[in-house]
C-alpha cells in the first residue's frame, strides 16, 4: 500500500497562509501531478483564452486531480482487503494456538499486539484518504457553483 509522503495538515496549513495552490495540496499529498491530459487542456485553454474562464481550467484540472485520487483511492481499498483475508488468517492461526492446552500465552499475546496495531495503523491511513478524497469531492462541487462562461457563445 503506498504511504503519504506529505503531512496533510502542514500542507493545508501552508495553502491557508498563501503560499501554495489547492492543487499543489493535491499533489503533495496524493503524488499526483502533471498528465497528458491535463497539459492538453491547458493548451486548449490557453489558444481559446477568450472562451475559456480561469475558473473554468481550473475546475477541469481540480476534476482531473479527483480523478487520479478515486484511482488512488480504490487502489489502496483493494489493497486493505486483500491484507483483511490476509490479517483473518493469521488471527485464525493464532485462535487455534490457544487451543493447545500449554500454549505460549506471551507469544499470542504478543502475535495480536503486532496484528492489531498493524490494522489501526493501515485502517487509519486509508480512513484518512477517503476523508480528504470527500473533502475535496465537496470542494470540486463548489468550484463548479462559481464557474462563469468568459463570454457567451454565438449560436
Amino acid at each position: 500500500m503506498k504511504h503519504l509522503t506529505v503531512d496533510p495538515a502542514a500542507a493545508l496549513e501552508c495553502h491557508q497562509e498563501g503560499h501554495i495552490t489547492q492543487l499543489e495540496v493535491l499533489e503533495a499529498q496524493w503524488g499526483v501531478g502533471s498528465s497528458p491530459q491535463r497539459d492538453d487542456l491547458k493548451l486548449l485553454c490557453e489558444q481559446n483564452e477568450e472562451e475559456v474562464s480561469p475558473q473554468l481550467f481550473t475546475f477541469h484540472e481540480v476534476v482531473s486531480q479527483l480523478v487520479e485520487m478515486e484511482e488512488q483511492v480504490l487502489e489502496d481499498h483493494r489493497a486493505v482487503f486483500q491484507e483483511s483475508i490476509r490479517w483473518l488468517e493469521d488471527e485464525k492461526v493464532l485462535l487455534e494456538m490457544t487451543e493447545e492446552v500449554d500454549y505460549d500465552v506471551e507469544s499470542y499475546a504478543t502475535q495480536l499486539e503486532q496484528i492489531l496495531d498493524q490494522k489501526i495503523d493501515i485502517l487509519t491511513e486509508l480512513r484518512d484518504k477517503v476523508k480528504s478524497f470527500r473533502c475535496s469531492l465537496q470542494e470540486e462541487e463548489q468550484a463548479s457553483k462559481q464557474i462563469t462562461p468568459k463570454r457567451p457563445r454565438a449560436l
